[in-house]
């Protein structure tokens, strides 16, 4: 039997699950603050209000969205192990 821990593929897949956590945080913060600018643009505000507090909005999200993410992965991560 092949022994799962040492698979170089096993390795890959794991690479593959927390960078696309990170591409997923990038993003929701990336749309966040696109969308406040669009949003002060268009009702011509002046300033970078919807900006600041629709990006930290999004800042948030993602956060929490990573956090419960990482949080499922690991699990899984456990239910291998313990296989």
């Amino acid at each position: 039997m092949e022994d799962k821990q040492n698979n170089p593929s096993n390795a890959l897949r794991k690479y593959g699950k927390y960078s696309s956590v990170v591409f997923q945080m990038l993003f929701i913060i990336g749309i966040s603050f696109w969308g406040g600018h669009q949003l002060d643009l268009y009702f011509e505000t002046g300033s970078n209000v919807l900006v600041l507090v629709i990006g930290l909005s999004g800042l948030c999200l993602s956060l929490y969205t990573t956090l419960k993410r990482l949080e499922i992965l690991n699990k899984e991560e456990e239910n291998e192990k313990q296989k």
